[in-house]
């Protein structure tokens, strides 16, 4: 569904990473984790192509009714340094939720999510939905430094290997990873994902990031005998699978990211 969006506000968190929320009730209310919208800029600049965003998280307003979506994205060209001009009461066209997101087994109970930098944004909604199904979670998240990790969870430094309790249920955890060894492990974040596979045992693992990462992410679990899903970036243009632009090499066959994905079971993709 494509609906005028109010921008409710539009944050820069951390060097070139952005935090942009708009008041989209239909959006919000139909919104699954792993989905995207594909939102046009208008009135700062026209953009012929829009953009597509994955979908970090859904509010409510005080009455409780879920009428807010935030996106969390990266300035990486011109269209996303126009989006970050984006003010209060500016409007912008957004349509979804598309794609297909998430599908942990049903008979899932314990969860690994893998994200690499702003890879982890889809992996945030997925998250917390887990948990309101009483699914056990352990975020494994890789930053460049600490400034980018405190961009998404304030929390103090973690020696190696260790694991924060989100809420001190022990249901809820997660651990960084950091190239600079400035936040938690000095290291990779596969590297956190081979320990804790080969520590504790998963039903389903989630993973999302640089293709490289996710790939070694997709050996490890198929090596743990775990469910994996993966979410793939591509360029797209039209958002809705008709253009092609945004093809997917499977087992299955040519598949598009963006109506046959962005998520696909690892077992699937032919890494390139």
């Amino acid at each position: 569904m494509d609906e005028i969006a109010g921008v409710v506000s539009n944050t820069k968190l951390t060097g070139g990473l952005w935090q942009l929320v708009v008041r989209a009730p239909e959006l919000a209310r139909s919104a699954q984790p792993g989905q995207f919208a594909h939102i046009r800029l208008s009135g700062h600049g026209e953009h012929v192509l829009r953009r597509p965003l994955s979908i970090h998280d859904v509010y409510a307003d005080r009455r409780g009714d879920f009428d807010y979506v935030s996106f969390i994205y990266q300035i990486i060209g011109a269209g996303t340094e126009t989006l970050a001009s984006y003010r209060m009461e500016d409007s912008l066209e957004v349509l979804g939720p598309l794609g297909r997101g998430w599908h942990p087994p049903e008979a899932t109970g314990k969860a690994l999510l893998v994200g690499g930098g702003v890879g982890y944004v889809p992996l945030m909604l997925l998250a917390g939905t887990l948990h309101a199904r009483g699914i056990e979670t352990l975020s494994a998240i890789g930053m460049r430094d600490r400034d980018n990790a405190l961009a998404f969870y304030g929390a103090s430094s973690y020696r190696t290997w260790d694991v924060r309790d989100v809420e001190g249920s022990g249901r809820v955890r997660e651990a960084w990873a950091t190239d600079d060894g400035s936040f938690g492990h000095h290291g990779l974040v596969t590297e956190l994902s081979a320990h804790f596979l080969g520590e504790e045992d998963f039903d389903y693992v989630a993973a999302c990031g640089p293709e490289p990462m996710m790939r070694i992410v997709a050996e490890q679990a198929q090596a743990a005998g775990v469910y994996c899903e993966v979410s793939l970036e591509r360029h797209m243009a039209c958002g809705i699978g008709a253009c092609l632009s945004c093809i997917v090499a499977t087992t299955e066959g040519q598949k598009r990211a963006c109506a046959d994905g962005p998520v696909f079971s690892a077992r699937e993709v032919i890494w390139q």
